[in-house]
């Protein structure tokens, strides 16, 4: 099929005009909430226990040094005033010019200022969140507010086999048509639906590169895609690619989740072992017992468990209990009757674990065949790619030209295979790798003692409790390889029929599995940046009688529809997300009035947002109380996170959660993090609310 630049724009303003549209309508509709929220929150405010979000203060400084500050605050204020109502009188020519320009600035401040338009890619949806993130530098955040427009109109410049003259500029004497047309191929490019699809995989998602349409994975434009050599192909990231790393914008793509599956189906024929990967913040939901149909039960089977760095420590041995609570959920789905070979807790965003996650693989698994990185969305399994990219794991000779894989806040970036050769872990090597390990490790520990005394008496915030370090053993200029030994091999690409790679086995990063139990799938970007934990989560507990609720910003509910004792809930979720405590009576009502605005943060948009949002759905579970000092279980809320239940013992009480669709609700035990009750700070006077305490960040014993 042919396409010329005017149909193409044409079909794109007839695509794309109402979601511009709908855009503006979102816009003036969150205008009208900012507007009126504050109206709101004066009529309902007597339905509200407490709020995180309104009482943020007292949460963080307890409610004597809240009181201090507010006391200091006012006297501040007061003698302020008392100071310009000391002050001679102005005159009256003078003071009539004061007070008219007082009258204007403060009809400047009521004035809504108008959001800036969201850019807007042709053939997809795009993205763009300001979130200050805690664990950036104050140059980064600032530099990742500043959206330059400018930039991202002429992406394509970044790439070296762009050719600069088709930037042709619209003349007087062309339609207004044509000058958007001409405006528009400038900034962005035009597929071609008659040239072939390339063999060569994007570098950061392993997506077939090509030039027909931009809605399937792979895509560039025909401006940079023709015309350009296989060898020049190979070093290209697509345009997805390229837009989460450089400008933090998402563009979507359509895959069948079909597809997923039949890539993996090829596992089941080959000696290979499978790294199954789960996210500590999110399981049983993030589990996937589905890979046991299509690799069978004998094929070995690592667990990799990631993101721990995110779980606060309770006390001692508490890695130790995480690797049994995760057991003991393993054991109730169909990988309960898996190969399982080893359990690994690990943090591949700070290395905490990788090294020994290499060591078992290298122990354990030798080199018997190729390597399959399997899991559920959002686990984490491009980044433990590109850790294991860059250590011992990968044959020296690939660190420098395999291309690492996309990684993002948004799940599913990897839409194909990526995959490095494995390193052959003869005998010197594992003795070299070894000796390195351990002078590393005396190293290590003093590191941990100094940070830990750094941290004593400090609030661990955005600092995660867990560090690692992945470390090289060998480098090129000394890598011997068992066949090539002494050789020199200067590449620049990946060619898997060079002859140091030809017999090699391969470590693969496979696409993200959606399970039907994350809620991840029902939330907009926006959404997700709020809901996905990214610093090491504080607990929050609250107080509870009998016919209380607590709201998890607009995403979860938890109910306490009957105990005889009061209980106590802790918390584990994204701080972003408010926690609103109110009666179960007046549940339903806030809900329903505070949807959509920034008291519960998620969800968040107009009102067509609102009318496509799923609603809560509900399961109900029993728990018997086993006494103030620890928790006897925990609910469960998918992606959202969960709660920690403390009871007076052999009590029983009732609990009620809600989930939009009611997905991923769960009762857990036992809890993941038994003694997180003792995490808490002293109880706010007047609320139900207990302060945000330390966490444990002692050595692992």
């Amino acid at each position: 099929m042919w396409y010329s630049v005017r149909n193409i724009w044409r079909l794109y303003r007839k695509k794309f005009s109402p979601r511009l549209n709908h855009s503006k309508a979102t816009e003036n509709d969150v205008r009208f909430q900012k507007k009126d929220f504050k109206d709101l929150l004066q009529q309902h405010k007597d339905k509200i226990v407490f709020s995180s979000y309104l009482e943020y203060e007292k949460l963080q400084l307890g409610y004597y040094k809240y009181y201090v500050k507010t006391l200091r605050k006012a006297k501040e204020t007061e003698t302020k005033e008392f100071r310009e109502r000391s002050l001679p009188p102005l005159p009256l020519s003078l003071k009539y010019y004061v007070e008219k320009e007082r009258i204007a600035e403060d009809e400047i401040e009521q004035k809504y200022e108008e959001p800036e338009k969201s850019f807007q890619l042709p053939f997809a949806n795009t993205t763009r969140i300001n979130i200050q993130d805690e664990t950036m530098t104050q140059e980064q955040q600032s530099s990742d507010v500043e959206f330059d427009k400018s930039n991202v109109q002429k992406w394509m410049t970044n790439y070296e086999q762009f050719d600069d003259t088709k930037l042709v500029s619209a003349t007087d004497e062309e339609s207004d048509d044509e000058v958007v047309e001409n405006e528009w191929c400038k900034h962005y490019g035009t597929p071609d639906a008659t040239v072939a699809v390339s063999q060569v995989p994007c570098g950061g998602c392993g997506a077939l590169l090509h030039c027909n349409d931009p809605a399937i994975p792979g895509y560039l434009p025909s401006e940079l895609f023709k015309g350009t050599e296989i060898e020049e192909l190979k070093t290209m990231e697509c345009q997805r690619c390229h837009f989460l790393q450089e400008y933090n914008i998402a563009l979507d793509v359509t895959v069948q989740p079909e597809e997923y599956e039949k890539l993996l189906k090829s596992i089941r024929h080959v000696k290979s072992l499978v790294l199954l990967m789960v996210d500590l913040t999110d399981f049983p939901c993030s589990i996937w017992p589905g890979i046991v149909d299509i690799i069978g039960t004998n094929r070995p089977i690592f667990i990799v468990a990631n993101k721990v760095d995110l779980l606060p420590g309770d006390s001692i041995g508490y890695l130790k209990r995480i690797r049994e609570s995760l057991l003991t959920e393993i054991k109730k789905t169909k990988l309960g009757e898996a190969n399982i070979k080893y359990i690994a807790l690990i943090s591949a965003k700070t290395g905490f674990g990788v090294e020994e996650l290499i060591s078992a693989m290298f122990k354990l698994w030798l080199y018997k065949g190729d390597v399959f990185l399997v899991g559920c969305t959002n686990v984490g399994k491009s980044s433990l790619f590109n850790a294991l990219l860059q250590s011992d794991y990968c044959k020296v000779h690939a660190v420098d030209i395999v291309k690492r894989a996309t990684v993002s806040r948004w799940p599913g970036t990897t839409l194909n295979l990526l995959k490095f050769p494995i390193n052959r872990p003869s005998g010197w090597k594992i003795r070299q790798r070894s000796n390195r390990l351990l002078s590393e490790a005396k190293l290590i520990k003093v590191e941990n003692e100094i940070r830990n005394e750094q941290l004593s008496g400090k609030k661990v915030a955005a600092a995660p409790s867990l560090l690692g370090h992945i470390g090289r053993t060998f480098s090129e200029h000394i890598a011997m390889d068992d066949n090539f030994a002494g050789k020199q091999h200067k590449l620049t690409v990946l060619d898997e029929n060079h002859e140091l790679f030809r017999k090699s086995k391969w470590l693969y990063d496979t696409p993200g599995v959606v399970h039907p139990d994350q809620v991840l799938s029902l939330l907009s970007t926006e959404e997700l940046l709020l809901t996905i934990p990214k610093t090491l989560i504080r607990p929050q507990t609250y107080y509870l009688f009998e016919g209380m609720s607590i709201l998890i910003g607009g995403l979860a509910r938890i109910d306490l529809l009957d105990t005889a004792e009061p209980c106590r809930l802790t918390i584990f979720c994204s701080e972003t997300l408010p926690v609103t405590v109110v009666t179960t009576a007046n549940a339903d009502d806030l809900y329903n009035t505070f949807i959509g605005t920034e008291l519960f943060a998620v969800p968040l948009g107009g009102s067509e947002r609102l009318r496509n949002w799923p609603g809560l759905k509900n399961k109900q579970f029993k728990f018997t109380g086993e006494g103030p000092k620890i928790c006897c279980g925990d609910v469960v809320l998918s992606s959202i996170g969960w709660v920690s239940i403390t009871a007076k013992k052999d009590s029983i009480c009732t609990i009620e959660a809600w989930t939009p669709q009611g997905r991923g609700i769960h009762k857990r035990q036992p809890s993941v993090l038994p003694y997180s009750i003792n995490l808490k700070g002293k109880r706010i006077q007047g609320t139900p609310a207990y302060m945000v305490g330390k966490v444990y960040t002692g050595d692992e014993s």
